[in-house]
Parts: C-alpha cells; structure tokens; sequence
C-alpha cells in the first residue's frame, strides 16, 4: 500500500504558506502606500478615467525618471466623451492643452499609434511654469500617453481643454 506522507508545514517554493503568504500581502500594502503617497488623486476626482479640463498629472520622480500621465492623473487621452454614460458618441481626442502648474520646466512627450498595439514617441516639449501647450497625437492617430519629466522635485501638468 502507498501512502503519500503530509509534511505538517506545507511550502511553496521551499516558503511555509503562511510566511509566503504574508510576504506577498506585504509587498502589495507598501506598493498601495508608496502609490498613494506619490501620486495623489485630485479632491474632485469622480472616479470617471476619461481625460477632461482640470485633471492633473504630478510626478516628484527624479529628474532622469519619466511618469505616464495617462495612468497618474490624466486617464483615457484616447477618446474625448461628452458624459461617462454616453460611451457610444465619443470622438478620438485630436489635441490635449496642458499648462505647467508647477514650478519648474517640465518636458511632455505624446505618445501616440495609429491602432491598438502601435506605439510612436514624439519629440520631447519644453514647458516652462506657467506656459500651456497643445499636444497632438500624428493625424489619424489615437493619443495614448503623455509622459512627464523635469528637473525639480515637484512636476505638474493640469488639463486646460481637450478636443
């Protein structure tokens, strides 16, 4: 008769569960923490991830590191959608107009690609404080990203219009 023996500690990978386990739950608590404390959601945020006027982007990256709008602060740049339960009359956003409410120059590159899966860079923009910029995604293109850098400790860009 074969009988399977049953260790009293069972392990994943050589780790007891437990200590496995609490390893992983640990690691996802600091990257909530380190997420929350880095990125702040804007006070007026409604939950709502479609880029519009006043949603802000800020990055305390350092200066070599680039930080994606898209994802921390600005939402979808894909599309421009008149109200978030009207999906079906939405348009392809053909420009964003940013200002720098920081205080320091802060550099935007658009990404952009003419379908899901094709991603383009664009040169790098120059943002002065308190300047505005329009970026535009290549004609016929989706506008995926922006991506914010500069050399001061705080970066901010906030959403003046989309169209």
């Amino acid at each position: 008769m074969n009988a399977v023996r049953r260790s009293r500690m069972p392990t994943a990978h050589g780790w007891p569960h437990g200590l496995a386990a609490a390893a992983l739950a640990g690691c996802a608590a600091l990257a909530l923490i380190a997420w929350g404390t880095s990125f702040p959601r804007d006070a007026d945020d409604t939950g709502d991830d479609r880029v519009g006027a006043g949603r802000t982007c800020r990055s305390a990256l350092p200066s070599d590191q680039e930080l994606s709008c898209g994802t921390y602060g600005f939402g979808d740049l894909r599309y421009l959608c008149p109200t978030p339960d009207k999906p079906r009359h939405c348009a392809t956003t053909t420009g964003v107009r940013v200002r720098n409410t920081g205080p320091s120059t802060v550099y935007v590159t658009v990404i952009h690609g003419a379908r899901q899966g094709e991603r383009r860079q664009g040169p790098e923009r120059e943002i002065a404080p308190g300047r505005t910029a329009d970026l535009r995604p290549g004609k016929g293109h989706l506008l995926f990203d922006l991506t914010l850098r500069g050399t001061g400790p705080v970066k901010s860009l906030t959403v003046v219009s989309v169209r």
